[in-house]
């Protein structure tokens, strides 16, 4: 469609009407969804619970908790809630609007469900999908409140503290608690914040710090059970080029190339030195990295480090960085063989792979199978129970956007002449 050929209007209109056909497509998605769900369930219901919903995030690409959560909904759309469903079919609604009533109905009976999808029918179209899941647990709250007390049980038993990457060298540090306690520390927290700030502390200063930026310094040395000016004691791994660290190497390579922690994402060159400078009374360790001719992937790390074990585990997670399986994005949990050691794999880097826990058995599963494609750049491909291939690469060692470009002998020329300079 010409859309610089329409009046503002008209594009308004379109958007519109995009918004009502994504609503129509998930519908669609869902009853294909559960229709798989249950003829998977029929032909092989001891691991239907992993490989569903790993199969459906494959399609979605998506990770498999996504998938798990999509086969879900469609299963409560499908079979118990038409109202919601039908908004969903109509484009009245979107998938996030499904996905928050549903959510906030998981503990009810199928009754007690579809006395919400009754009652909501007529005001989920005018509501945003935060209100739509407010609007699901009052009246799931009025219906069954013995329910939703043993939800909340459920929450509190599952409490946890993760951690995932964001931007500009950042991270949130989540710690999931109950209401009570986690207002309780955020007030001490900041309480001792004030305190800092206001020069009220002998043992702190502030040094020029807001009070967001002394809480966060509170809560991360207390988790870690630090006293002020203690140096944490965790092994971070900082991949960078002997050029971004030491202006040595190559010297046609820029002293700027990012830094990579694996599993969280590149760090610019500049705070990447500031931290190994800064370090403080923390031991620095180098290991060399060695690379393919095109700086590309890693081929072999130095060992000679004696305080830690498992070498070739770290190659493979600095190599993969996250789960290797398409879409997935997890942190690495299990280093394992591709090709079974039962059926004669060998232990190598090149018949590794690192993937989160769930992805590691669902590999396990009737029908599904990895196979290593090529080595390096090191490419494997899934293949699922209904004959579906997925393909997924590891990223160049610095990470993705760091290759050269393709065909450049340039690359490989410096590259030969830095290692014979060296030599």
């Amino acid at each position: 469609m010409p859309v610089e050929e329409l009046d503002d209007r008209e594009r308004i209109d379109l958007l519109t009407e995009l918004e009502r056909l994504k609503g129509a497509v998930a519908a669609a998605q869902a009853r294909a969804t559960d229709a798989f769900r249950r003829s998977h369930e029929a032909a092989a219901p001891q691991d239907a619970g992993r490989s569903v919903g790993s199969q459906v995030a494959l399609a979605r690409h998506e990770s498999p908790t996504l998938g798990n959560r999509f086969v879900g909904m469609s299963r409560a759309l499908v079979h118990e809630m038409p109202a919601t469903m039908a908004a969903l079919t109509d484009g009245a609604i979107g998938e996030r609007h499904a996905l928050e009533v549903v959510r906030e109905t998981a503990t009810l009976t199928r009754e007690d469900r579809a006395e919400v999808d009754r009652r909501l029918a007529g005001v989920l179209p005018r509501l945003g999908p935060r209100a739509a899941g407010r609007a699901a647990r009052r009246v799931a709250a009025e219906l069954d409140a013995a329910s939703v007390v043993r939800r909340m049980e459920a929450a509190a038993a599952s409490r946890r503290v993760s951690v995932r990457p964001a931007p500009d060298g950042m991270a949130w540090l989540t710690v999931l608690a109950p209401l009570r306690d986690a207002v309780g520390a955020y007030a001490a927290v900041r309480a001792r914040a004030q305190l800092v700030v206001g020069g009220g502390c002998d043992d702190e200063a502030p040094h020029g710090r807001g009070l967001g930026a002394v809480m966060a310094d509170t809560a991360t040395r207390l988790l870690a059970g630090l006293a002020v000016g203690q140096v944490q004691p965790v092994e971070v791994h900082l991949v960078m080029t002997d050029r971004s660290l030491f202006g040595t190497g190559d010297p046609a390579a820029s002293v700027d190339t990012p830094a990579r922690i694996p599993g969280h994402g590149s760090v610019p060159a500049p705070v990447a030195r500031r931290w190994v400078r800064d370090a403080g009374d923390a031991s620095v360790w180098l290991r060399r990295l060695y690379v393919s001719p095109d700086a590309r992937d890693l081929v072999a790390m130095d060992a000679r480090r004696r305080l830690f074990t498992g070498l070739l585990r770290r190659m493979v997670v600095l190599r993969d960085d996250v789960c290797a399986t398409p879409w997935c994005d997890s942190l690495v949990a299990h280093a394992d063989h591709v090709h079974p050691v039962r059926d004669g794999g060998p232990t190598s880097l090149v018949n590794a792979a690192g993937l989160c826990a769930r992805c590691n058995l669902v590999k396990e599963s009737p029908g599904w199978q990895v196979v290593v494609v090529r080595g390096s750049p090191h490419e494997l491909e899934v293949r699922t129970p209904t004959g579906h291939r997925h393909r997924t690469l590891s990223p160049p060692l610095l990470g993705w956007g760091s290759d050269p470009p393709p065909d450049d002998e340039s690359v490989l020329e410096r590259h030969w002449a830095a290692l014979l300079d060296a030599a």
